[in-house]
């Protein structure tokens, strides 16, 4: 068997390329189908990059495969004793594990450290099964398809069809709602974000030196648009028009529905914004330059990740990562010095999200806006902290040019917004050929002069058959 102390270097080589160090073909056959029966229920017929990642020490290395290439190998990457192993629920489009970059959204899952509550912290993972049968499955939330015994905690799947990335607002809404019901029993709120890694069963947890292990309940795959049709019916308008409106005040589970979609969406702008200029940045005269901006754009990204993943220390790192796709990336110590801010606005958005003002407070509001001592748009007693550009302060201080606003979703000017109305009106007159009702029936109308045509008649009687004037006869002719 692998030596049971390897040096980082050939750590960093056996993840690297799967097939370059060889070790013993003698690992536990158990360990490694478990590990690829992990891999097979979450990635089966995948077709993006799966992270695995391996941690000893204070050393993290990761490196991203194909499904078949990982399924292969994944003995090579379990013999490795000395180091904790995971593995992506998710997949990539490209090979880097960051939010903006998810292809397949293949499960949901709540990480449970019910060990660090003092009322579960004697009890067995199968009793806390146990609990989970009888008092949340098929209650608070679905019966999982799966669950893997970490070590120390659980960390409970449900599969999911596959959706791509467009879906990520409402399976971000799903996973907080899964979340708020299992928080009474040790769910992880850093757990929950769809670019995370998770441990691999059939590996060593190297904290306890316990085996993880996987309990598989169903390998039937649940719909997502079901869960939130079953679990969150308060969500089904949103997620059909996020822009519909209807009366009266919006739950909070909507108001969060419309706030994730919302950063979500400017976290897909800012990096489309640098990807378009191609990593440089945009002056006020418009002009492509290699130093601009980039602070302001790192702050906005690193913001709107925490907003979005509720994960500080992925943001940070996601951040990082966004800096290097500039020409001339700013030094590590200035992006960490220049965006912490964005931490702070995001802890006080936060607090302001899930504290609102009590209901006292909004009662006496309204009492004053009935005596007219406060304006009707701010009887509700609710405001947001943080920071809430508008589009066109946004525009204004990353000088967006028009042709960049056209692949954007919510940085957009009235202009814009005016010309994909246009767009949207036109395809919507065309029917699934392409052709206006216009259009259609004038290819009807030659289509019918062609067959009285070959049948011999004349202009004056294809004309008083078709009830049209004879000169229209003429002209369609001519464009046959």
């Amino acid at each position: 068997m692998l030596a049971e102390k390897i040096h980082i270097g050939d750590l960093s080589e056996i993840i690297r390329n799967l097939t370059i160090v060889p070790i013993d073909d003698v690992v536990n056959s158990s360990e490694v189908s478990q590990a690829q029966m992990q891999i097979n229920l979450l990635h089966e017929n995948d077709d993006g990059y799966i992270t695995i990642a391996l941690k000893k020490d204070n050393n993290w290395i990761q490196h991203h495969y194909k499904v078949d290439e990982l399924k292969e190998n994944i003995g090579k990457v379990i013999g490795v004793k000395d180091a904790n192993i995971y593995l992506s629920p998710n997949s990539f489009y490209k090979p880097k594990r960051r939010i903006e970059n998810i292809r397949k959204l293949n499960s949901l899952f709540i990480d449970l450290d019910y060990y660090t509550l003092e009322q579960y912290k004697g009890l067995s993972a199968e009793q806390i099964i146990w609990l989970l049968e009888k008092d949340y499955f098929k209650q608070s939330v679905p019966p999982p398809s799966f669950i893997v015994i970490s070590g120390q905690g659980i960390v409970i799947y449900w599969l999911i069809e596959p959706v791509p990335y467009m879906a990520l607002p409402l399976w971000n809404a799903v996973q907080k709602f899964f979340l708020e019901k299992l928080k009474e029993i040790g769910a992880d709120a850093k757990s929950i974000d769809a670019a995370r890694v998770s441990r691999l069963s059939g590996t060593i947890n190297q904290k306890n030196g316990q085996a993880t292990e996987i309990l598989v309940f169903n390998e039937e795959r649940y719909s997502l648009r079901d869960i939130q049709e079953n679990y969150l019916p308060e969500l089904n308008d949103y997620v059909k028009n996020p822009s519909v409106k209807k009366r009266g005040r919006k739950s909070k589970v909507v108001k969060l529905f419309n706030l994730y979609s919302l950063h979500h969406a400017r976290l897909m702008d800012i990096v489309e914004i640098q990807n378009f200029r191609k990593g440089y940045c945009r002056n006020e005269n418009g002009e492509l330059v290699e130093k601009s901006q980039r602070e302001l754009m790192c702050f906005l990204y690193r913001y709107w990740a925490c907003c979005f993943t509720n994960d500080l220390k992925k943001a940070l790192e996601d951040t990082l990562e966004f800096n290097k796709g500039f020409i001339c990336p700013l030094p590590e110590s200035e992006v960490k010095s220049q965006t912490s801010q964005a931490e702070r606005a995001y802890k006080s958005w936060l607090e302001n999200e899930f504290d609102p003002r009590p209901k006292e407070d909004i009662e006496q509001l309204k009492i004053n806006f009935e005596e007219g001592t406060v304006k009707k748009k701010d009887r509700s007693g609710y405001k947001y902290k943080g920071y809430n550009y508008k589009n066109t302060t946004l525009i204004k201080l990353l000088n967006i040019i028009e042709d960049e606003m056209r692949p954007l979703k919510t940085i957009i000017n009235t202009k814009e917004i005016k010309r994909r109305d246009q767009v949207y009106q036109r395809v919507k007159r065309r029917d699934k050929e392409g052709l206006t009702k216009r259009e259609k029936a004038k290819l009807e109308k030659i289509d019918a002069i062609k067959k009285l045509k070959a049948k011999g008649l004349t202009q004056k009687v294809i004309a008083k058959k078709l009830e049209i004037t004879q000169q229209s006869v003429s002209k369609l002719l001519k464009e046959m």
